[in-house]
């Protein structure tokens, strides 16, 4: 009798490009036959990414490992053309996949697992904030729901490898970023020697927070990593190796996007904005549905065109990911979709005054080049070059 050890290379080859995910592929190729199959098939890995990844998404995870191939340092022209093959060619782009390294299908993979994990916790946080009641009996993320949260996810890390923008999306996903971020990394940064004798703000939020910025920059990977690393020494070492990285700043480039336009209401625009958001498109690549377009306009009705992207009052919506929800969705949460709830972030006036004491104390300890965590009153765990001073 058959096995399927005995199956030509070419159809253990399709049996293996139907995989669901790339994770599935490392056990099967224990198998000697299926190595074999799997050598002389070429395509395998990204028959699986396709699977992995829906055709909407695709082309945006193409552009962001193009992205990362681009010469340094970059040139306009360079980062023009492919952005402009992403909005007006996509299905072009994503053709290309078959003939990418192997090493970047694999990162494409890992990239979108990223995505996808943060992109469906924002959601549910979102959620939780909009109606903490029925959050865990609300239905799932729609096609077009999850596609609109993975998207913004891809051009924040796009934003982080081209420098450019787009919208408020991703100042929702941005703003979730910097959250996680600052929870992770509060307790090395607030306590760590040298990161105290840098001055390192650990309370500012946003664009002016010079440090939190260069570390944001790193990208969607780096903030994961760094929220599920397991100890206080390994979110250290990723910080403490990162401090003085390239500088790219998505908030305040967001806040800059109408700058240059009038004085002009929101309303004033609407229909030209309605027209380009709702217009003749291909629905498998583009996203038509109504709900982010009109919960922008509510949020944003009154407000001049300039203060339509980041506006500070929003950042309670922004927490929500309005503008990143079906019309359907809005409609079903009716009044709870905009009741207004205090923005958590922010802090004291004493708990600025405490950071700025705690950067002379550890800037004093640092300038006797001794190292470790600083807490008020304790120096126990600080390592001094030849013992404590008395």
């Amino acid at each position: 009798m058959l096995t399927i050890t005995d199956l030509p290379c070419e159809i253990v080859g399709e049996i293996l490009g139907n995989l669901d995910h790339l994770q599935f592929l490392l056990p099967a190729l224990a198998c000697r036959h299926f190595y074999i199959s799997f050598k002389e098939c070429h395509g395998v890995e990204a028959s699986i990414l396709c699977r992995q990844i829906t055709p909407a998404l695709l082309p945006y995870s193409v552009t962001l490992m193009e992205a990362s191939r681009l010469p340094r340092p970059l040139v306009g022209s360079s980062v023009d053309s492919l952005l402009d093959e992403l909005y007006s060619q996509p299905a072009r782009l994503a053709a290309r996949l078959p003939e990418l390294p192997t090493t970047l299908i694999r990162n494409m993979s890992r990239t979108h697992n990223t995505i996808h994990t943060l992109a469906t916790d924002f959601a549910a946080s979102a959620l939780e904030r909009i109606s903490p009641q029925s959050a865990s009996t609300s239905k799932p993320l729609s096609p077009t729901e999850y596609f609109r949260f993975c998207r913004a996810f891809y051009l924040v890390d796009l934003f982080y490898t081209l420098f450019r923008h787009d919208n408020e999306q991703l100042g929702c996903v941005y703003e979730y970023l910097e959250v996680k971020f600052a929870e992770a990394s509060f307790d090395v940064v607030a306590h760590d020697v040298v990161f105290g004798g840098n001055s390192v703000d650990y309370l500012t939020v946003g664009e002016d927070n010079y440090w939190r910025q260069t570390w944001l920059s790193r990208g969607v990977e780096f903030v994961y990593q760094l929220t599920t690393a397991d100890s206080y020494d390994a979110k250290h070492r990723m910080l403490r190796t990162t401090l003085y990285s390239s500088y790219v700043n998505l908030p305040g480039a967001l806040r800059r996007v109408c700058d240059d336009v009038d004085g002009g209401a929101l309303e004033e625009y609407y229909e030209e904005f309605h027209s380009i958001a709702l217009g003749d498109s291909d629905p498998s690549q583009e996203d038509t549905d109504r709900g982010p377009l009109e919960a922008w306009r509510k949020a944003k009705l009154d407000c001049s065109l300039e203060l339509s992207c980041m506006f500070p009052d929003n950042d309670w919506l922004r927490e929500r990911a309005y503008v990143l929800w079906d019309w359907e969705r809005v409609q079903d949460l009716g009044d709870k979709f905009w009741e207004y709830q205090r923005h958590q972030g922010g802090y004291t006036e004493q708990d600025w005054e405490d950071m700025l004491e705690c950067f002379d104390e550890r800037y004093m300890i640092c300038e006797n080049d001794a190292r470790g965590y600083w807490s008020k009153g304790d120096t126990s765990r600080i390592i001094w070059p030849d013992g404590p001073d008395d």
